[in-house]
């Protein structure tokens, strides 16, 4: 009896030590479980998980602080309402089709963050499955990839800009010199034969191509500066009608070609806040175009209207106009074709994509109204004082 008692004690022991045991790897794989439960919390990823209905049934801290809603908000389907309406059957047809495979899929779309703003969002989708192996749904992380789209972006205009470059190197600038050197070979001819017929016809081609040349290199000079970040930003107040008149001036020649007549009606004293070199560029790039498009004897008129806050500043031509489908493409690099002028002059499409970019620069808006046949009103605004002066 003695000893029957003594192995209870002992078994009693025994259990003693294995419950505690028990109790102390159960309170281990709690701590463990809130550990991983708070890692997912806190992990910098937007995390979700669905269930074998395909409803969400979690979403992590990161996800719920990054859209601003609550849990019960994005439960179920309820997160879908964040993504953009483009992406949206996309976004979802990708969810479903690979959750009946049971396939991992990858997919980008545009979700709304908590201050309403949609971002672009890398989407990792796996099977989930429990110990024994046993389907249970679907986990995924998703990271913001705004910055790195906007680079694509950027990287692919650069591209386009660079072959542009190339396009104009290659071609548009070798063409003014050819011109400049060839009949400049036959002037030498005629002078040294004392042959002056044509004479002036040739001097005029020269002229012309020169005057190509030369502003093909400042659009290409000012177009470089612009890409490689190296071009100046110095906005000043000044009077636009004094840097109307010398562009005005340097361009007369050209307009004397083909008998058109420039009028300034910009009113002295007209002041702008602005840089003045990057106007001056746009000023003399619209003056040209409308040279270029208006047919010998035509009229070029340059006029301006003062409101509050900015002066509008109009060049109107009477010459062949713009057809309607090309309105909307003059002040895009990628999808600008230079169209010859009345008298077969070139152009790369370049001069306008600077004014835009420019006049946005100094806080103004470009836009055009052209009717085929009539001519082309191009038009810019420009603020009357600094941006600190008018919020004042």
């Amino acid at each position: 009896m003695e000893n029957e008692t003594t192995l209870l004690i002992e078994r009693i022991k025994e259990l003693e030590e294995e419950n505690l045991s028990l109790r102390k790897q159960q309170v281990e794989i709690s701590e463990a479980k809130e550990l991983y439960l708070k890692i997912f919390e806190e992990f910098p990823a937007l995390i979700w998980r669905s269930r074998l209905d395909k409803l969400c049934d979690y979403f992590n801290k990161t996800w719920l602080e990054f859209t601003g809603r609550t849990m019960e908000q994005e439960f179920g389907n309820g997160w879908a309402e964040g993504v953009h309406p483009d992406d949206f059957d996309f976004c979802v047809q990708t969810y479903v089709a690979a959750f009946d495979k049971r396939e991992s899929f990858l997919m980008e779309y545009r979700m709304k963050n908590s201050s309403g703003e949609y971002r672009w969002i890398r989407d990792f989708g796996r099977p989930f499955y429990d110990l024994d192996n046993s389907f249970l749904g679907y986990i995924g992380s998703c990271y913001d990839i705004t910055e790195i789209k906007d680079n694509e972006l950027r990287l692919i205009e650069l591209n386009a800009s660079k072959d542009k470059f190339f396009s104009i190197i290659a071609h548009d600038l070798k063409s003014p010199f050819n011109s400049i050197i060839g009949f400049s070979e036959l002037l030498v001819e005629k002078a040294t034969e004392k042959n002056y017929c044509r004479v002036d016809e040739i001097a005029a081609i020269i002229l012309n191509s020169s005057c190509m040349a030369m502003d093909l290199l400042a659009n290409l000079l000012a177009w470089s500066q612009m890409e490689t970040g190296k071009m100046t930003f110095n906005p000043e107040q000044f009077d636009m009608s004094g840097i109307l008149s010398e562009t005005i001036s340097l361009i007369r020649p050209a307009a004397e070609q083909k008998s058109i007549q420039i009028e300034n009606r910009v009113s002295p004293d007209t002041k702008v806040f602005a840089d003045k070199k990057m106007i001056n560029t746009v000023l003399r790039n619209l003056v040209s175009n409308a040279i270029k498009f208006t047919d010998a004897g035509g009229r070029i008129e340059i006029s301006s209207e003062i409101s509050v806050d900015e002066v509008i500043f109009t060049v109107k031509d009477n010459g062949v106009g713009i057809p309607e489908d090309r309105t909307g493409k003059l002040f895009t690099i990628n999808d600008n074709i230079s169209t010859p002028g009345t008298r077969q002059e070139k152009g790369t499409g370049l001069g306008l994509m600077l004014c835009k970019e420019f006049i946005d620069k100094n806080n103004g808006k470009i836009w055009v109204e052209s009717i085929v046949g009539e001519g082309s009103t191009f038009s810019f605004s420009l603020p009357v004082a600094s941006m600190n002066e008018i919020v004042q």
